[in-house]
């Protein structure tokens, strides 16, 4: 018997949160005999024929995932981004061995977490999700996010953290401490942005770590029709989309681009050769 695969949104901490949520679930029923593969759009699936496949915060085109329902023994999508759900409309009528569970209103950790756990979701759950729709309920939301982004994804690091009230307190406590330096970078990175042309916009651009992306962007997307940050990582630029409610649905914008996400929060990944074919930078 092959192992299953769970395939989640890579450098995500939603997406690390879904594959948590599997990973407590099948640690139990088996050992953990799966595959933990972080994936992004654009990445071509690993071997997935005669296996469980599990897509958590994340999917793929609806022409990839008809070729890997015709391979895979099940396929299970979970996921909450708008695009996902546009592309992907009936393909479960099409596939007896596919089972897709979508619901914007809920984060992709959330979701995993439904699915695979009896249990109430932990309290870190709730934190995740405030931060990933963006609704900033509980006023340490983005202390629990920039500490847990500043520390290893590690699945037995969560485990003990998730039962433990006391390494919660002290999650924040070390979160407060970091925002007051992210903070200082946000203001730092906005001097450095640029207006450049994306997908026929003149918006804000800027070179950016992804640790203060989307709280950058936010701030640069205010009175534009989006703004874009890239980051490039081997031979691939990464980008991510951020808008107001008063701008652009970037979902469409990154779609276009092979890429996808939220009305306000979308990304991309292309080639760094071609980059310019989209996207066009000012000479330094």
């Amino acid at each position: 018997m092959k192992k299953s695969l769970i395939l989640y949104h890579a450098n995500c901490l939603d997406g690390f949160g879904a594959a948590f949520a599997a990973f407590e679930k099948f640690k139990e029923d088996d050992g953990c005999f799966c595959d933990f593969v972080p994936a992004a759009y654009g990445d071509d699936p690993p071997d997935f024929e005669g296996r469980n496949v599990y897509l958590l915060d994340f999917s793929y085109r609806r022409a990839e995932l008809k070729l890997l329902c015709e391979k895979a023994t099940s396929v299970t999508i979970i996921d909450h981004h708008i695009t996902a759900k546009n592309d992907l409309s009936g393909l479960d009528k099409e596939h007896d061995n596919l089972e897709i569970v979508f619901d914007m209103e809920k984060s992709g950790a959330m979701l995993a977490w439904e699915y695979f756990n009896s249990l109430e979701a932990p309290k870190l759950f709730s934190y995740i999700q405030d931060r990933d729709i963006w609704r900033f309920e509980f006023k340490e939301t983005n202390d629990v996010y920039a500490a847990l982004m500043a520390r290893p994804f590690d699945f037995l690091s969560w485990a003990a953290l998730i039962r433990s009230e006391e390494k919660l307190k002290s999650i924040i406590k070390e979160g407060k401490a970091i925002n007051r330096y992210r903070n200082r970078m946000i203001e730092a990175y906005k001097k450095r942005s640029v207006i450049a042309e994306i997908a026929g916009y003149r918006v804000p651009v800027v070179n950016c770590p992804g640790v203060i992306a989307s709280d950058l962007l936010g701030e640069l997307a205010k009175g534009q029709p989006f703004a874009a940050g890239y980051q490039d990582i081997g031979t691939k630029r990464n980008w991510s989309l951020r808008s107001t409610n008063e701008g652009e649905d970037v979902a469409k914008i990154a779609e276009k681009l092979g890429g996808g996400g939220h009305r306000n929060a979308a990304g991309f990944s292309m080639m760094l050769d071609e980059s310019v074919l989209s996207v066009s930078l000012p000479r330094s």
